[in-house]
């Protein structure tokens, strides 16, 4: 049976209504978890002056937070080379109190304050993750492929 007249037209009416609030909804939505995502994350990246002037264990755990992750991405392509890195950043060496991989990130950031001290580098231009990555791939070059 159909409806007729002005009661289909109402009908009508509110299911077009709904559907737009509907969608209205759902792109609202999708706006707020945006919009959250990039107030909740944090500034990937830090540079050598921020990074010294926090204390000494928030440097430490930003290293160990850095090394964690960039070892769980490498562990689907090459588990063995992420367990190294991760290895070399945390077993500590005999009667020293840093792993080899830490003590050569302090001689790479002395290194670097050294030339900023010259004027040579700025040290905000210089992020804290880029020196992990080039000392990790000094110490572990990439593989070629065949």
């Amino acid at each position: 049976m159909r409806l007729v007249g002005r009661t289909a037209k109402k009908m009508q009416n509110r299911r077009n209504r709904l559907k737009g609030f509907r969608l209205y909804s759902v792109m609202r939505f999708l706006i707020t978890v945006l919009a959250l995502a990039l107030i909740a994350l944090p500034a990937s990246a830090m540079s050598l002056k921020d990074f010294n002037a926090k204390p000494e264990k928030e440097q430490t755990a930003y290293v160990a937070d850095f090394i964690d992750k960039m070892t769980t991405d490498l562990r689907a392509k090459n588990p063995e080379r992420a367990q190294q890195i991760r290895t070399w950043f945390a077993r500590k060496q005999d009667g020293k109190p840093l792993s080899q991989g830490f003590e050569r990130f302090l001689v790479e950031t002395i290194a670097l304050e050294d030339l900023a001290k010259e004027g040579k580098v700025d040290l905000s231009k210089i992020q804290v993750e880029g020196v992990l990555v080039k000392i990790v791939k000094d110490k572990f070059p990439p593989q070629p492929k065949n």
